[in-house]
């Protein structure tokens, strides 16, 4: 990949730890980041760096080995992005502080355009790993592009589904692009790389810190056009990327869980405050994003034409979802005539995911014909 005559700039100046704020301020007072390098400090000063930046930078002037950095950058199979190059995803430029520089092993084109956010909780329930197993797959068979960061739990399962689907998946670190974390989940991030990339914007080297995780987050949401919460208890990573999409203006989606879980706490809680819509099926997924979703409830995608869907328009006769009709013609609603079941069974006899039981009962209970009788247990209301 051909290199911007000014990268080893930006490089110095990120590795000095600067960020969007005062790469801003220096092309605003410079033009150009290579003059801004060569800049005094009292010229830097005026431009707007405190000093903090101006000792970093100052010390980057003596010790930086731009050679070197590029070397290390390439041993590990990457290449940086700036807001200079084309490739720089448009989505990440029109973010709240858009990172200056990304650091990207893999490949990141244009089949990440039209990507969906997957996030959750790292101590994920059953019913967590099957919803999100579920909504991945129809997602990946509709040539929808999968993005999460990699942690335990929810985000490791949209990956692998993504793979084994054969969908392009993007992971975005809290670290630098060699730093994966956590390290068990290193084979993994090695099948990303050949079927999509991995993305940072910290320096190679730089370790995963705790306070680099929320600010990881913005990237996730910002390189997808929606996001999707499979489970999330209060105080969740994951909402903070709800909150991230929200403010970047993506729609932002859930599933609902169960009012007796904890890990369904963050999701329930974005639902009821309208900062996500209810998803309960991935078909109502597919309609909101005006996706064609395939393969659902199948096996192999049974799709026809070799594009990727992405978001392509319905077609305009397409059936469409039927009116509520009665009130008791749920088919689900037959199963607790004789008296209360737990949800298990409901699903068992329906011969449908728990998940999708489980979302179906949520909007049930929230219409007034369902109500709790006990854990995961429910009756006619």
């Amino acid at each position: 990949m051909e290199q911007h005559p000014e990268l080893a700039y930006w490089l110095a100046l990120r590795r000095a730890g600067l960020g969007s704020t005062n790469f801003a301020l220096l092309l605003a007072r410079f033009g150009n980041i290579e003059s801004a390098w060569a800049a005094s400090n009292e010229r830097l000063a005026s431009a707007g760096l405190d000093a903090q930046y101006l000792r970093a930078v100052s010390k980057a002037k003596q010790a930086f080995d731009a050679e070197h950095e590029i070397e290390l950058m390439m041993k590990h199979g990457a290449h940086a992005l700036t807001w200079l190059d084309e490739s720089y995803p448009q989505s990440l430029r029109d973010i709240p502080q858009s990172p200056p520089v990304i650091f990207v092993r893999g490949v990141l084109g244009p089949q990440f355009e039209q990507a969906v956010a997957v996030v959750g909780t790292r101590h994920v329930t059953p019913y967590g790993r099957q919803a999100a197993e579920h909504f991945c797959t129809v997602l990946a068979r509709s040539g929808v592009a999968i993005i999460s960061g990699l942690a335990r739990g929810v985000d490791a399962i949209a990956h692998r589904v993504a793979l084994e689907n054969g969908a392009p998946t993007v992971a975005v670190l809290a670290g630098g692009i060699d730093q994966v974390y956590p390290r068990e989940n290193a084979g993994l991030a090695e099948r990303i790389v050949e079927q999509g990339c991995l993305v940072s914007e910290y320096p190679v080297g730089i370790p995963a810190r705790r306070d680099y995780f929320p600010r990881r987050n913005r990237i996730l949401s910002g390189l997808a056009k929606a996001a999707l919460l499979v489970e999330a208890g209060e105080g969740s990573g994951a909402l903070h990327t709800a909150n991230w999409a929200f403010e970047q203006g993506r729609d932002v989606f859930a599933i609902p869980g169960s009012i007796f879980s904890r890990q369904s706490y963050g999701t329930n809680q974005l639902i009821r405050e309208n900062t996500a819509k209810l998803v309960a099926t991935p078909e109502q997924l597919c309609e909101e994003l005006n996706l064609i979703a395939t393969g659902v409830g199948l096996g192999p995608s049974v799709q026809s034409d070799a594009q990727p869907a992405f978001f392509e328009s319905a077609p305009t006769a397409a059936p469409k979802r039927p009116s509520a009709g009665p009130r008791n013609d749920h088919p689900l609603l037959k199963w607790l005539a004789a008296g209360p079941l737990h949800i298990d069974e409901i699903a068992r006899n329906a011969g449908l995911p728990i998940a999708e039981v489980s979302g179906a009962l949520q909007i049930l209970e929230l219409e007034g014909r369902v109500r709790p009788a006990g854990p995961m247990t429910y009756a006619i209301a």
